[in-house]
């Protein structure tokens, strides 16, 4: 068996009598990790260090044209029989079949193509030690569910790419106040598909510059005919977009999301809940790679950080229930990340967790270190 590095991965490359066959087919290994250091205010907030991720990535090209892809990943460290936390699980598991560059059909275990963090979520692809709370309250990242699907690039240079996928519905019994649709994810385990759901994604991109809009509309009543009926009872609508800009020592991204729940007065009654009927919000965020003005040859960065997140899982609620004001969140995020490889990052930074109702608030320091290959 013969290894070779490219491209930061690991490719092993089996022995074959056809050496057409051989160049042809090909196994890859890569992954990525993150551990954190947390240190929240507070006489009770004593500080945390965590490994929070550890992912192992598999693919393997049969030929030019079919090709798995997959990643499995452990979650603060173990999973222990009797004890909280600790999650192992695939976070995707397909097969593209390349038909050219306008069409690939993909089928499996998939990443929702909404918003920037859930498909693109190594630790040294965003600023912050921890992916930013939007994208754990509104966009539920890690988010993946079983489908089919399309993706590909619109034929002209017109620098459009699309993603489009059927994939099994959210479960409306896993909703809540705090957390939106989070806990409504089936994420491939004995998933029902009582209720399919699409999902799909525009993406334009020219150097320096990235726009997308993102949908996901399906419904999450399951078997439970309280709360709807049909393949679309109890629906949930998200429509979200973003942006990515970068220009020299520069960079921003933007996103902004909103899901409506129509049906969350039934969700509500069926499951004791106390569900949001819309769940809003985004965040802007600008970076300086401080390198620039003392080493502009260097290929490593410091990138100094500002992100600001506004977002409400109680945006709007349905007839009798109250709406919780510390639900609208504001978190600020400043900081530092430090590249010496492209792969690589150490960060650090300070968060200031405020909300519309004054309750529970705190300030956080984290460090920490990610690493993808």
């Amino acid at each position: 068996m013969r290894t070779l590095l490219g491209l930061g991965f690991l490719v092993l490359i089996a022995p074959c009598p056809l050496q057409l066959l051989a160049a042809q087919e090909r196994t890859t290994v890569g992954g990525y990790g993150e551990v954190h250091y947390t240190n929240p205010t507070g006489p009770k907030s004593p500080p945390v260090v965590n490994l929070a991720r550890f992912v192992v990535y598999l693919a393997h090209s049969f030929d030019d044209g079919l090709a798995f892809r997959s990643e499995l990943e452990v979650e603060d460290a173990k999973v222990e029989g009797g004890q909280a936390g600790g999650e192992v699980a695939v976070e995707q598991a397909y097969l593209d079949y390349r038909l050219g560059d306008w069409i690939t059909l993909r089928t499996g275990l998939v990443l929702a193509p909404v918003g920037i963090i859930n498909e693109t979520h190594e630790p040294p692809t965003f600023n912050g030690v921890d992916r930013p709370g939007f994208d754990h309250d509104v966009i539920p990242t890690t988010w993946r569910d079983i489908g089919i699907g399309a993706v590909g690039t619109i034929p002209g240079g017109s620098g459009l790419a699309y993603r489009v996928y059927l994939v099994n519905g959210l479960r409306a019994q896993g909703f809540s106040a705090g957390e939106g649709i989070r806990e409504g994810r089936q994420e491939g385990r004995q998933a029902s598909f009582a209720n399919p759901s699409l999902t799909g994604r525009l993406e334009w991109a020219r150097p320096g510059v990235k726009i997308g809009g993102s949908f996901w509309y399906g419904g999450t009543a399951d078997t439970n005919a309280a709360v709807g009926t049909g393949s679309f009872g109890a629906p949930v609508a998200l429509l979200s977009a973003d942006a990515r800009y970068e220009s020299g020592p520069f960079t921003a991204r933007a996103v902004v999301a909103n899901i409506s729940v129509s049906d969350a007065r039934a969700i509500n009654a069926a499951y004791g809940q106390s569900v949001g009927s819309r769940i809003a919000g985004g965040y802007i965020e600008g970076a300086y790679n401080l390198l620039r003005l003392v080493a502009p040859a260097s290929s490593q960065k410091l990138n100094a950080f500002l992100r600001h997140e506004r977002y409400d899982t109680q945006a709007s609620v349905p007839a009798g229930v109250t709406r919780d004001r510390s639900l609208a969140r504001r978190i600020t995020t400043f900081g530092v990340t430090y590249k010496p490889t492209w792969n690589t990052a150490f960060k650090g930074d300070y968060q200031l967790l405020r909300n519309a109702a004054g309750a529970g608030e705190l300030e956080v320091l984290s460090l920490g270190v990610g690493y993808q290959f």
